[in-house]
């Protein structure tokens, strides 16, 4: 069985409001799912996952945006028990804030707070993902600094990750990366990533990743 990973049809309301229909993306956080968005090859979580509790979902969309902010509202298309959340704020030249919020009818929610700035060839990025309710190893509360230097076609990054997992308890992780464009379309990164948590020890490792963009 084959299934798509995003689907869906926006509607333009007017320059400010938009609905879309169909399988998107949750609001939540600074790594996309999709490696080009990404400073590293692994995400913050242990083991290289990802910290939100949302990701691709079938659902409805309301999205508003004029002036220094943006709001969005997303709901489950199916039974509407599932809510999603977003506001950011750019009003502060360079920096913008942002939170969103999954909340669940069995009482699960994930608080995601984010904020990027950027200052020439310098960006800081810094989110705070508190999950509660979902059990095992979804639940933690865990914040992620990443800073990232470009430096004409060759990208450097630091990342590093600090907090607590229900299950596993205290984690922390830190990861070095640098990505190089050889072309418009192509480019190279590496990564090292030293992680290390109360439950499984510690652990490192190397990556590397060839993108291509079409």
């Amino acid at each position: 069985v084959s299934s798509a990973e995003s689907v869906a049809v926006t509607s333009q309301h007017s320059d400010a409001l938009s609905f879309t229909f169909g399988r998107v993306y949750t609001y939540m956080g600074l790594e996309s799912h999709d490696a080009p968005d990404n400073y590293f090859i692994s995400y913050a979580g242990e083991g290289s996952t990802d910290l939100y509790s949302a990701d691709f979902a079938d659902g409805v969309c309301v999205d508003y945006s004029a002036g220094d902010f943006s709001v969005g509202v997303w709901s489950d298309a199916i039974s509407n028990e599932s809510y999603e959340y977003y506001v950011a704020y750019s009003g502060v030249e360079n920096l913008t804030l942002a939170a969103a919020i999954a909340d669940n009818d069995d009482g699960s929610e994930t608080t995601n707070l984010m904020a990027t700035y950027e200052m020439g060839d310098i960006t800081i990025m810094a989110e705070d993902v508190d999950s509660t309710g979902f059990g095992g190893a979804t639940d933690l509360d865990i914040t992620s600094i990443t800073v990232a230097y470009s430096a004409g076609d060759t990208t450097y990054a630091v990342r590093a990750v600090d907090g607590e997992y229900a299950v596993n308890g205290d984690y922390d992780k830190i990861s070095i990366s640098a990505f190089h464009a050889l072309s418009d379309n192509v480019a190279v990164g590496v990564e090292y990533s030293d992680e290390e948590s109360t439950e499984n020890g510690s652990s490192d490792g190397f990556g590397v990743e060839l993108l291509y963009v079409f």
